[in-house]
């Protein structure tokens, strides 16, 4: 497995300042293919529930669910092109896709990782039942909460050993597991179709269900067919995420035969009332009449392998959602941690934590609504974001998916509470408690709530020494397979008597899936950890050896040369073009004899057609018990060689080149204070320059009785420059019944930023006082006069710049700057994106095909926030920026404080964010708040 080598954390650094590693690339895309399946072979576990709750109607149930199924994968499938380096899949994609919403992501992402923590808890407990209903006709009790936990503990024994073992195992028993089920539908269609036996292909008559029981059952059914993307959690550490993403395509193509064909051959075969809803039982009826005795044996593997795989899946995919929710700022920065193999350690914790809540509450069926009601909203939240990103390339089918998602509401609301009130709301509420808990883990001080404690964690774990490591390997595996065999014998003495039969095969099946699992398991904590070690140090000493600078040459006994990397044989190539079977001593003549007798340590001068080369050889003791083997390093010193030579010529000049360059010193030196007497002099004029600039400036702007005059609105500014004299600007204007705001930020700094503001805030007076209103003219003839200014002064000036007209609680918006915030009297946050209303300004002489105009009502107590790039991109001392989502977070608590206070608010918490850190860019405020 590929390491990723862990970030540098700084000591003072924050607990939860941690910048994620990026996955390492190291899943096949045939083991990313296993994890894609997960949801086909769950379809057993789901199908008899269905077809004895609504018999032929199932089948009205299972093709819309499949088709919106396929869509979803599709749709997956382009995000995941657009999204490459994004883990964890739909629900990750989703958070990016709502990143104006980040409420709504959060909770949408949240809900999907609860239903596939319960996923695992749900299979843990089918899987108990089935061993449990084998061992109840040979008279063994079955310890049920021991089964639990054991079943529990080996999954997650296997993922804290890194996520290629799972992957491979995954994909052991995931192929068989996918074929017998794709046999056992499609033997069951052809069974139907031509068999004399056939009780025929179509049923006698329907059942359509009411559309309460449909919208319940789809409701429910969608927990399968929905999740059939799961391959795409996988796409950022998989090594060919294009192929991981095609499978998506292949999915599709699965589900048909699968959710279709196989509930067909459930209508029609599995007819007996006596069946109940015992999805063994009526599996086994079904395929019995095509797979005879055999059928029993085959119906108990996929069964258990689909529990298995599904915690597995579960395992694998999870960790990755939180990883990536941590990485992208949605969850606390510990669940972004990672270990160099790749373990997901608190992520682990988490879903370990909640699965055991989940076995704890013992209940499958609520479990289930509980869950699938937090999923089904995460999907509803993935066809919301795809209609509000319509215009997207990465949406397909933008307008469906609005239709999909009122679709999903109406089934949400009458199928989820047709389920239960209780449970619904419980699944509603759960994903905000998840939430609530993430907040305590970052405010709490407990080291393991932070990250630096587990990456100093993994660090101490990967210096840890064991003086006799293999003895202790051994020692562990004896103890292991020790307990295993007499587990085993006991079991047998319970036994012995017994007459097995058939319920002995299907345990047989049962059993040997477990101990393969728990057999990887040993593996992974003895053995498998230094095979890897072994993988990874070969690939290592291979990249080494083929990059080395220097010549590397393997002899054996006999000196004849065996290996040779790239930098040996370019060095030696005009004296052996073929080096491998040469003899070392017919190369460099002077080592007689066997490597026994070589000096460790010789030069040698080759004779090549160009010049002689002078080369150095290094030669190593035996290192191989077995073949005695030596390694040696060619080391080309001529160039060396040479300069050694050339020191020796030059030593007896250097005197005279000293007094020479003394000499030179005396007169740069006398220049150079020359150049700082006239520098001085050009810093003060340019200093007196800058002064009357930044005084003029200062003169221009509104004053504070100005302010207060204006109707209907209270105003706040504050600006600091960075420099002597800054490159923003503001400016309110009171102009009869409409008041004129503008703000703009030039780029750069200095002398002519201060000049092109006091041009702009001139061009803006008088164009006001020639009552100039329509928007495209004002600016145009804004734009033409700073345009030709700038060309004057030959300056590659230009700014940003919005104009807001306000009149009587009405503000209309032109020209392009950064984002204005309005925060509502209650608290809301709206963003308004200005870079469709204008065009920077100075860049171009006609921007009126760029100016465009929005208006908005204020009402009282709205607040209005303008502001420069200075106050968002503002750094602390870790480089984290100050960021807009900080800004509306403090303006939007403030907002019911006076303009004044909202501004002493935010000019405090973005000083304290800046701390001692020097200012590289002009803070501009200005809060507006409707009277």
């Amino acid at each position: 497995m590929t390491s990723t080598p862990l970030p540098t954390i700084i000591d003072s650094a924050p607990p939860n300042q941690y910048s994620a590693p990026r996955l390492p690339r190291s899943l096949s895309s045939l083991e990313t293919w296993g994890f894609g399946v997960t949801a086909h072979i769950s379809w057993p576990a789901i199908a008899p529930v269905l077809h004895i709750a609504l018999g032929t109607g199932a089948i009205f149930v299972w093709l819309p669910g499949t088709i919106l199924g396929i869509l979803l994968n599709l749709q997956v499938k382009r995000l995941g092109r657009h999204f490459p380096d994004v883990a964890g899949g739909t629900p990750n994609y989703t958070t990016r896709l709502l990143k104006h919403y980040p409420g709504l992501a959060r909770y949408a992402a949240v809900g999907y990782f609860f239903s596939w923590v319960s996923t695992l808890a749900i299979n843990v407990v089918v899987l108990t039942e089935l061993i449990k209903v084998n061992l109840e006709p040979l008279g063994i009790a079955c310890p049920d909460t021991l089964v639990k936990i054991g079943l529990t503990l080996i999954a997650f024994i296997l993922a804290f050993s890194g996520t290629r073992a799972l992957s491979i195992l995954h994909l052991f028993f995931v192929i068989p597991a996918i074929g017998l089920l794709l046999a056992f539908c499609l033997f069951g269609i052809g069974w139907l179709a031509i068999s004399p036996a056939s009780p025929g292909f179509f049923p006698s008559s329907w059942s359509p269900p009411s559309f309460v029981d449909w919208a319940k059952w789809l409701f429910f059914v969608t927990y399968t067919t929905y999740a059939c993307e799961s391959a795409s959690a996988f796409v950022a550490d998989s090594r060919r995420p294009d192929e991981t993403l095609r499978f998506l395509s292949i999915s599709c193509w699965i589900m048909p035969p699968i959710f279709l064909g196989g509930s067909w051959v459930l209508m029609r075969l599995a007819t007996d009332p006596g069946l109940g809803s015992d999805t063994f039982l009526n599996l086994l009826a079904v395929s019995t009449p095509f797979w005879g005795q055999s059928a029993a044996i085959i119906v108990t593997f996929f069964l258990a392998a689909g529990s298995l795989l599904s915690c597995a899946t579960v395992l694998s995919n999870c960790p990755r959602m939180l990883y990536q929710l941590a990485t992208d700022g949605h969850l606390s920065p510990v669940f972004a941690v990672v270990s160099r193999r790749g373990v997901f350690g608190p992520a682990l914790v988490l879903t370990l934590l909640f699965t055991f809540i989940c076995l704890a509450w013992g209940d499958v069926a609520r479990i289930a609504v509980v869950s699938n009601t937090g999923w089904f909203v995460s999907i509803m939240s993935v066809h919301l974001a795809l209609w509000l990103r319509r215009k997207r390339p990465e949406v397909f089918l933008p307008w469906w998916s609005g239709v999909f998602f009122l679709l999903e509401v109406v089934v949400l609301v009458v199928g989820g509470l047709a389920w239960g009130w209780k449970d619904f709301l419980i699944g509603l509420l759960f994903p905000l408690g998840i939430l609530a808990a993430d907040r305590v883990i970052r405010r709490i001080r407990w080291a393991p709530f932070h990250a630096a404690w587990w990456i100093q964690h993994y660090r101490g774990r990967s210096q840890t020494k064991i003086s006799d490591f293999v003895g202790f390997q051994v020692v562990i595996l004896i103890l292991l397979i020790c307990s295993a065999a007499t587990i085993s014998w006991m079991f047998r003495a319970r036994i012995g008597a017994v007459d097995l039969g058939q319920n002995g095969n299907n345990l047989y099946v049962v059993m040997l899936l477990i101990a393969a699992f728990v057999g990887v398991a040993i593996a992974c904590w003895t053995s498998l950890p230094q095979v890897m070690a072994i993988v990874e140090a070969r690939e290592q000493s291979e990249h080494l050896f083929n990059i080395a600078i220097d010549g590397i040459l393997v002899v054996d006994e006999k000196g004849v040369i065996r290996q040779a990397n790239p930098a040996a044989e370019q060095l030696l190539k005009a004296i052996a073009p073929n080096l491998l079977g040469c003899r070392l001593n017919q190369i460099f003549p002077a080592l007689a004899g066997q490597p026994d007798n070589w000096s460790s340590r010789s030069e040698h001068t080759l004779k090549t057609p160009e010049h002689p080369t002078i080369v150095e050889a290094a030669v190593s003791n035996r290192f191989n018990q077995d073949f005695q083997e030596y390694v040696v390093l060619v080391r080309d010193i001529t160039e060396r060689q040479q300069a050694e030579e050339a020191v020796r010529n030059y030593s007896h000049t250097l005197e005279q080149k000293v007094d020479e360059r003394t000499s030179e010193l005396a007169h740069a030196n006398a220049e150079i204070l020359a150049l700082n007497e006239r520098l001085q002099a050009d810093n003060i004029r340019m200093s007196a320059e800058l002064a009357v600039t930044r005084r003029l400036q200062q003169m221009l702007l509104p004053k504070q009785q100005e302010l207060e005059s204006l109707p209907g609105l209270e105003i706040a500014s504050f600006m600091e420059p960075a420099e002597e004299v800054g490159g923003d600007y503001y400016d309110v204007l009171n102009y009869e019944d409409t008041v004129k705001i503008g703000i703009g930020d030039v780029t750069g700094h200095g002398l002519e930023s201060g000049v092109l503001t006091i041009m702009v805030q001139t061009a803006v007076r008088t164009l006001l006082e020639n009552n100039e209103t329509d928007p495209k003219k004002f600016l145009d003839v804004l734009n033409r006069t700073i345009y030709h200014n700038v060309q004057r002064m030959s300056s590659d000036k230009n700014l940003s710049l919005s104009l807001l007209d306000y009149q009587a609680g009405t503000l209309r918006l032109t020209g392009q700057h950064e984002e204005m915030i309005v925060v509502r009297s209650g608290g809301q946050v709206e963003r308004i994106d200005t870079v469709d209303l204008g065009f920077p300004i100075g860049l171009e002489a006609d921007i009126t095909n760029f100016v465009a105009q929005i208006q908005l009502q204020l009402h009282s107590g709205d607040v209005v926030v303008l502001y420069t790039d200075g106050i968002t991109e503002a750094e602390n001392r870790f480089k984290v920026q100050y960021g807009l989502d900080r800004l509306c977070d403090i303006v939007s608590r403030s907002c019911q404080q006076t303009v004044e206070e909202i501004k002493q608010a935010v000019i405090e918490d973005l000083r304290r964010h800046i701390g001692e850190q020097k200012i590289y860019d002009d803070i501009t405020l200005l809060i507006l708040k409707q009277k």
